[in-house]
């Protein structure tokens, strides 16, 4: 009956209904259900925990002034609202309104509605003969449904990542154009591995949720990084030489790094590197090192007075006479130290082999008192021969210890005197050598000639002649 009632308008697009298909041909239905559902939403968010009727409230007196205060409301008293005949008139009016003005579809021929309301019939590989009965009622009964095509996803068009080396590139670097490329969906694989291996490529390639682990700039992987670095720059540095700056020149470089990776704090950064720049500079040209105060308080001494290579190699000469003469006489008192010690062992070892002490007695004994006094004045003599042998040979040969000593410090004090005497001529050499370049760069921009050249340096000559004869 109720398909019945239906008005003539909605009849007209009855032919486009699918037989067991349920559509969306009848409006009407379709904009009061769109009402319904809209109000439903809106009803579930005022209703919701945020709303102001379900907040709490603290209990009041409520203060009654008139009789009707404690009459209940209106849409508890009343039944549900009726919608008048106005209402739905303007309702249908509205439905009729749209059906009736939009743009039927064309069913002509060769028109993709025509294809898909009048199926071609599939083709019976089979005979008449071989079809059975039920496949025929089927047929007759039922009007052929349309071949059924699987879905192919298409390709999404995403933007194309790119890659940041820090955060504050990210944000100070003016924005370039956006490049997009085509990812196939991971729905579209064939098995569940090769989905998978897809929504991992598309998280690595498109997501790049693998930078924000590797390329944590706000945590430990950028301090890591910045200490590899320094670690690989200062093993390339040779620390031969301790006054070398090229330390300060690495470390000045990895913090210039991290001033630029930095987004927070590399502003704050850059002016603390920029102000220790500055103070260093103003500190190594104001304030010279200990090192250096010492070399030039050396240099200024050595300017006042005046050496001649003569006499250097005079004090070498004699220092290198003094070292081999203190040589020969330390071999050869260890020579005769070694000879006095074999003269020791050989004295103990005839001592043993002497007589024993018995037959000693019976000698003694036998000889009488005159011959016992001159045994013994014949070996305090031979005693006294070997004391002055020793005397002789010490006098002769051996050294006093005191005097080694003496030796040495005079031989040291000599090397050092020599050391300062090269280190002079050295610097007086250079100086020379720096005048002589001052001298002829005078002359090129004077254009002298060959001659007047040759007149200088030949007066230059005399007069240090001069004054050597003059110091002499």
């Amino acid at each position: 009956m109720a398909e019945d009632m239906e008005p003539e308008f909605y009849l007209r697009w009855k032919h486009c209904e699918t037989p067991g298909v349920k559509t969306l041909c009848n409006l009407r239905t379709l904009l009061n259900q769109l009402q319904k559902n809209h109000r439903d939403d809106v009803h579930m968010y005022t209703s919701g925990h945020l709303n102001p009727n379900k907040l709490y409230r603290p209990p009041e007196t409520i203060l009654y002034h008139w009789p009707n205060a404690n009459r209940p409301r209106e849409s508890k008293v009343f039944g549900p609202e009726r919608l008048s005949d106005k209402v739905k008139k303007m309702k249908d009016a509205w439905a009729h309104f749209t059906i009736n003005t939009a743009v039927g579809p064309s069913d002509a021929e060769n028109t993709p509605l025509f294809r898909y309301l009048n199926p071609p019939s599939q083709a019976s590989h089979a005979s008449q003969e071989d079809v059975s009965p039920k496949a025929g009622l089927r047929e007759v009964g039922s009007p052929a449904r349309p071949k059924r095509e699987e879905l192919r996803l298409p390709d999404m068009k995403v933007l194309k990542y790119k890659e940041v080396r820090s955060s504050r590139e990210c944000v100070m670097s003016p924005p370039g154009r956006d490049e997009f490329q085509y990812v196939s969906s991971h729905l579209a694989a064939i098995t569940k591995a090769d989905s998978y291996r897809k929504f991992l490529s598309f998280q690595k390639q498109v997501l790049a949720k693998q930078d924000l682990l590797m390329r944590d700039f706000t945590g430990s992987q950028a301090a890591r990084c910045h200490e590899k670095k320094l670690e690989q720059e200062l093993q390339k540095i040779c620390v031969c030489d301790p006054e070398e700056f090229n330390r300060l020149q690495v470390f000045g470089e990895v913090f210039e790094d991290i001033c630029k990776s930095s987004l927070v704090f590399g502003d704050i950064l850059k002016e603390i590197k920029e102000e220790y720049e500055l103070y260093m500079l103003l500190l190594l040209k104001n304030h010279p090192t200990e090192q250096y105060k010492s070399l030039l308080t050396q240099v200024q001494s050595l300017q006042k007075g005046k050496v001649k290579t003569a006499d250097v190699e005079w004090a070498r000469e004699e220092l290198r006479v003094l070292v081999t003469a203190l040589r020969a006489a330390l071999d050869h008192d260890n020579r005769l130290r070694n000879e006095l010690e074999q003269e020791r062992v050989l004295l103990e070892a005839a001592r043993n082999r002497a007589e024993s002490p018995e037959k000693k007695v019976v000698k003694e004994e036998n000889l009488t008192l005159i011959e016992k006094v001159e045994k013994k004045r014949c070996e305090v003599l031979h005693k006294w021969d070997e004391i002055q042998a020793l005397e002789r040979l010490i006098k002769t040969s051996f050294v006093h210890t005191g005097i080694l000593q003496i030796t040495e410090t005079k031989i040291k004090s000599l090397e050092t005197e020599t050391i300062k005497l090269e280190t002079a001529n050295k610097i007086l050499m250079k100086k020379i050598q720096f005048i002589v370049n001052f001298v002829k760069q005078i002359m090129g921009r004077n254009k002298l000639r060959e001659e007047e050249q040759q007149n200088l340096w030949g007066f230059i000559k005399e007069f240090a002649k001069l004054k050597e004869t003059d110091i002499s």
